[in-house]
């Protein structure tokens, strides 16, 4: 273990490891890093044991491994990684990995990077990664987040999808089953930004990823979805109705979509689509937070952003954008679930998105049925709409809501 040591204390400092048996890497992503982030804590690690042994006496916020390696390789490694510190942001780096592999890392890493990395997509990631931390400032969440496997999913995905492949359907028809569930979408959309189909560009378009992945891996991937049902949740227990809250998040992509000029009504639709996952997290990783959580919203009638935000410290929004940076999806996607419920401008990103995503999902409240009953919704925040400049199409996008609430085409 060759260890860059601190100048100043290491409290409140970024620590990041990197692990990988060829010492010429190691030896260019410590000069890199020198010099462009001087501020990190960095460790190296020449094999899976060294890094375990670093881990368990001193931690890390990220650490970076490569794949390929002699004894325990760097699947097995991330995957001790998730059980002793899941609170460590895991990202591999791949040179050539069988495709069987995917499945088994589509759960277990953060991020995937095609080697040889250039240092500035290297950077990008750790970044994304550490933008974690500024997301969920509570430690319980933290941790939450980063042992997560997978979403909850509607068990009667895989089924449909199964007898639409068997019919022989075109794509669009299978992308439209996907495209009905956030966790499967989630999940697919994760995989095909990835390093392994080295796209060009991040996408957020459902049909296109499922055109990529084929129909063989997105059985498998739907299947691990439902197999690693962690998150699994009692609906009546927990005051969720998942059922509804899937034909909300459907509502509120249908509406985005139709918001937006046609070049961007993918990003759009993901938005809508992912932007209520965080809900399912909590209620099913935080129970008892999130029995507090809604007791206190009924009992007090306050809006769920407003208590868990006093409860938790942070919002099902940034729960859930935090899962979503960390798989590498749009940044603009990214942003306006984050922001879906409390919009504010953020450097770096388009604000466009924001505006869409927060008034599709208070519109689709008034129309869809209610996933969380006694409990009031957030509102429409018009003085976003006015400085943002969208505030004269509200009445139009309400029209077009009800439309669509509707059947209307």
């Amino acid at each position: 273990m060759r260890e860059e040591q601190p100048t100043a204390d290491r409290f409140g400092m970024t620590h990041v490891l990197f692990v990988d048996d060829d010492e010429r890497v190691l030896r260019g992503i410590r000069r890199t890093m020198r010099t462009t982030h001087p501020d990190w804590e960095m460790s190296f690690a020449a094999d899976s044991e060294a890094a375990l042994e670093h881990l368990d006496s001193a931690g890390a916020d990220v650490i970076v491994s490569d794949a390929q390696m002699p004894g325990v390789d760097g699947l097995a490694l991330l995957q001790l990684v998730r059980m002793r510190h899941p609170e460590t942001a895991r990202i591999m780096l791949t040179g050539q990995v069988k495709k069987d592999q995917t499945y088994e890392a589509v759960g277990l890493v953060h991020q995937f990077l095609a080697k040889p990395c250039p240092p500035e997509e290297l950077q990008a990631a750790i970044d994304r990664a550490l933008h974690l931390r500024s997301l969920l400032d509570d430690p319980t969440l933290r941790s939450v987040v980063a042992r997560m496997r997978a979403l909850p999913s509607q068990p009667d995905v895989y089924t449909r999808l199964m007898k639409a492949v068997r019919s022989d359907v075109g794509m669009e028809d299978i992308a439209s089953i996907v495209e009905e569930n956030p966790s499967v979408a989630a999940r697919v959309l994760q995989l095909v930004n990835s390093a392994f189909f080295g796209l060009p560009r991040p996408t957020a378009s459902i049909k296109e990823a499922v055109v990529f992945i084929g129909t063989k891996t997105l059985r498998t991937l739907v299947l691990s979805v439902e197999a690693f049902r962690d998150l699994e949740l009692d609906a009546s227990g927990q005051g969720l109705d998942p059922a509804a809250l899937q034909e909300h998040a459907v509502t509120t992509a249908r509406i985005s979509a139709e918001m937006v000029p046609a070049a961007e009504r993918e990003a759009a639709y993901a938005a809508g689509l992912l932007h209520s996952i965080g809900l399912l997290v909590l209620a099913s990783q935080l129970s008892e937070d999130w029995a507090r959580i809604v007791e206190e919203a009924r009992t007090q009638q306050r809006s769920l952003l407003e208590v868990e935000r006093l409860v938790l410290g942070v919002d099902h929004g940034q729960v859930a954008a935090a899962l979503l940076s960390l798989w590498g999806l749009p940044h603009d996607v990214i942003e306006a679930v984050a922001q879906h419920l409390h919009p504010s401008p953020v450097a770096g990103f388009g604000g466009d998105l924001v505006a869409v995503s927060h008034v599709a999902s208070r519109l689709a409240d008034e129309i869809s049925p209610p996933y969380l009953s006694g409990v009031p919704g957030t509102p429409i925040d018009h003085e976003y709409l006015k400085v943002d400049g969208t505030a004269e199409s509200l009445d139009d996008w309400r029209y077009l809501a009800e439309q669509i609430g509707d059947g209307a085409d």
